[in-house]
């Protein structure tokens, strides 16, 4: 009798250690990617830099997911012991040019959020010029294609901080013209990505990192699981899928050594 219950106890205890398992995720935030080291800047690294970052990844055994990968997780599924988050945000053509050889060279995967009138634009007017121009729906789907990137959303045209502040609620906009105004434009990519590369993101990134309290309720009556915003700290990851609507991030600047920036980004990380 004494060696059953014990065994039950040990089994409640598993069970219990299962139910509170925390998986450290660190994500990097990059933007663009250019050649020349004079115009590297907060937002701007060279392709080495890029590659120095996740070849150092890679030889510690850290292996990439993406917001797809998160949600299976929450639904029972696995990570690796040992995950990190590659994104790139506003979907800058030089990210297929540079960015894409690099991940197919070292076998990694990446997060690339677009903004949609970013990508409308250039999809009309053929300019692939890597120092401005934005992916097209064809470059889109290629990367798409590619298994190696994966597409969120990233506001059709929020991406702005003259008037509204990304995609937060202005002062005095009532909370209904506040959901209309951002459920339109969030789904308006939605509707442009369904229709042009046949994908619809189930993850959002807060144009600049600005977010209203509101804005939670808003992506998940959209069909959204997960967002990615700026605040920068390691995610604590378990089976509560609330925790992916605050994922946070450390944006990768240049003028920083792989070695410091990666100290920065895995200290909140035990494993």
């Amino acid at each position: 009798m004494t060696l059953a219950l014990c065994a039950g106890c040990e089994g409640a205890l598993a069970a219990d250690t299962a139910a509170e398992e925390v998986i450290p995720l660190p994500i990097i935030m990059y933007h663009s990617v250019l050649k020349d080291p004079a115009r590297s800047g907060t937002y701007v690294v060279t392709p080495d830099v890029v590659r120095e970052d996740l070849l150092y990844l890679k030889e510690r055994g850290f292996e990439c997911v993406t917001i797809e990968d998160l949600i299976d997780y929450v639904n029972g599924g696995e990570l690796p012991q040992k995950p990190v988050m590659i994104t790139f945000d506003d979907g800058y053509y030089n990210n297929l040019t540079y960015m894409l050889p690099i991940l197919e060279e070292l076998d990694m995967r990446a997060v690339i959020s677009v903004v949609g009138a970013y990508s409308e634009a250039y999809s009309e007017t053929v300019d692939t010029n890597p120092n401005y121009a934005h992916l097209s729906w064809e470059d889109i789907s290629e990367l798409t294609a590619s298994g190696r990137v994966e597409i969120q959303n990233h506001s059709y045209n929020m991406h702005s901080q003259s008037g509204r502040q990304g995609s937060k609620r202005m002062p005095g906009e009532s909370e209904e013209a506040y959901k209309k105004a951002f459920t339109e434009d969030v789904m308006r990519l939605q509707s442009l990505l369904r229709e042009n590369c046949g994908i619809e993101p189930r993850g959002f990134a807060y144009p600049y990192g600005l977010i209203s309290p509101e804005a939670r309720n808003h992506l998940k009556e959209m069909g959204f699981l997960a967002a990615l915003t700026c605040y920068e700290h390691v995610n604590q990851l378990t089976r509560d899928p609330e925790k992916l609507f605050e994922l946070g991030r450390f944006n990768r600047p240049a003028g920083v050594s792989t070695e410091q920036f990666m100290s920065r980004l895995l200290s909140g990380a035990e494993y």
